[in-house]
């Protein structure tokens, strides 16, 4: 064999080395904290396969699926599984450079929801939780069997200067009057309406 046959063996092996070693990660799903990195922080979207970042936090279904031509969030619960600690269920991580960004400012959450197909929720709970105690508290809003957006708003608390920048969560889980309750979430949106207060009073 020919040296620059060799050569030429040797880097169509190589290359394939390395694309399998690749096909782990395609086709991998996001996981992690939201983050509004390649934004300008105005609108923050969480739509398709972003689903996937959210976090189960207790003993609660969740996966994606399809559901009227998109790829969804479907979020089950049985009842008297989880707690009313909004991280102790299916909530999403907001990671520090939100916490940031939204710390002292009104945020409209709105969340793009409808009852699942099979035990679909009349009902669904969010609530926005900065943690140390601090948060919206659980609202409780209407399901259909279309997906309709459903928003409400909630100022976090302005930051601690020079405390270090932490996590915001998300929650959202279904109403679960008996038995077994499971909603579909096809978008969630962030969105600062003001700039931020430095909390002082005049």
């Amino acid at each position: 064999m020919s040296d620059r046959v060799f050569f030429i063996a040797a880097f169509f092996v190589a290359a394939a080395l390395v694309g399998l070693g690749l096909l782990p990660a395609l086709g991998q799903l996001p996981s992690g904290p939201i983050s509004g990195g390649g934004t300008d922080y105005q609108r923050i979207e969480v739509s398709g396969d972003q689903l996937n970042r959210i976090v189960a936090g207790g003993d609660a279904d969740i996966d994606m699926t399809r559901a009227d031509g998109q790829t969804v969030l479907r979020i089950g619960v049985t009842e008297g599984t989880l707690s009313e600690d909004p991280v102790q269920g299916p909530h999403f991580m907001l990671a520090p450079d939100l916490e940031v960004a939204f710390a002292g400012r009104p945020i409209r959450i709105t969340v793009t929801a409808r009852a699942a197909d099979k035990y679909g929720a009349s009902e669904m709970r969010l609530h926005y939780w900065v943690g140390s105690g601090v948060g919206s508290g659980w609202e409780t809003f209407t399901l259909t069997r279309e997906f309709r957006d459903i928003s409400f708003e909630y100022t976090p608390p302005p930051r601690n200067e020079g405390t270090d920048p932490g996590y915001d969560y998300l929650a959202i889980r279904p109403v679960i009057p008996e038995q077994e309750r499971a909603l579909f979430v096809s978008k969630v949106t962030l969105e600062p309406l003001a700039e931020a207060s430095d909390g002082s009073e005049e």
